[in-house]
């Protein structure tokens, strides 16, 4: 069975270098988000949406969640993996271009599910986040995830 799933992934993956580029891409993602969030006045923001999946008390919320942000980077480093081991080799054009390829590609797919977060997440529900199935929250991962593919794609080099 491993012999079976070892011919998907790329013979040229480096794990180390794409756990670096999917960290560096995450950290240009959020440098976006905070910048879209001031623009738009569309507060909704990754590591509060994190931060609302996890169990705990409404007073431990205060400050700074340093789990979401953690969970956040490791949530890039993840998408950096899968991106070299799995779909890097078969798209077309510069580095750029294939790291913005996947990573719209995954905004795109995952989006069919933004109902349901907007139905269940405990945040959205509240009021603490606002709603997630909108052209604006659209918009907004639209570009946040051009600059985390393109970074991706920029900084990791499988030679």
């Amino acid at each position: 069975m491993l012999k079976q799933m070892t011919k998907f992934i790329s013979p040229t993956w480096n794990p180390v270098r794409a756990a670096l580029a999917g960290l560096l891409a995450t950290i240009a993602y959020s440098v976006a988000m905070e910048g879209d969030m001031s623009l738009t006045g569309n507060r909704f923001s990754d590591v509060r949406f994190i931060e609302g999946m996890l169990p705990r008390e409404k007073s431990v919320r205060k400050g700074i969640p340093v789990l979401a942000w953690v969970l956040h980077l490791l949530n890039g480093v993840a998408l950096g993996e899968v991106y070299a081991a799995l779909f890097e080799r078969f798209l077309p054009g510069p580095k750029w271009v294939k790291g913005a390829i996947f990573s719209e590609g995954f905004i795109i797919a995952a989006w069919g599910l933004t109902p349901l977060a907007d139905k269940y997440h405990p945040f959205i529900k509240s009021g603490e986040l606002p709603k997630l199935a909108n052209w604006t929250s659209f918009l907004q991962n639209i570009v946040r995830h051009l600059v985390f593919g393109i970074t991706l794609g920029l900084f990791y080099n499988q030679k």
